[in-house]
């Protein structure tokens, strides 16, 4: 049985929404298009980078996140600096777990 972690890929189809409204944000869906690639993976390896690569998007969400509250909290930001830092958090967690998803699956760790 395949994994189901290559249907993520659909999400990217979301980055469409560009071209209706124009809003940059919508690109930040684009991350999704490399979990496309995941389709043919299906050994343990697999399911073991999958781990630490979600280990790793955790561990910037916690980091970032933090960072991110204290800054707007202290210089005393509007909304919409708290909205580009949701967005770069979220868009930084894909980032971060497929980059180190493949970083993980191509040196054979």
């Amino acid at each position: 049985m395949k994994n189901a972690l290559w249907c993520l890929g659909f999400l990217s189809l979301l980055s469409l929404l560009y071209f209706v409204d124009g809003g940059w944000t919508h690109l930040c869906f684009l991350g999704f298009v490399p979990y496309f690639a995941t389709y043919w993976a299906k050994d343990e390896r697999f399911e073991l980078n999958v781990g630490r690569a979600a280990g790793n998007a955790f561990l910037y969400a916690v980091f970032s996140g933090a960072v991110s509250i204290v800054y707007i909290s202290l210089t005393g930001k509007t909304v919409y600096n708290w909205a580009f830092a949701f967005v770069a958090l979220w868009a930084g967690c894909i980032i971060v777990c497929v980059l180190s998803f493949y970083y993980y699956d191509l040196t054979g760790r």
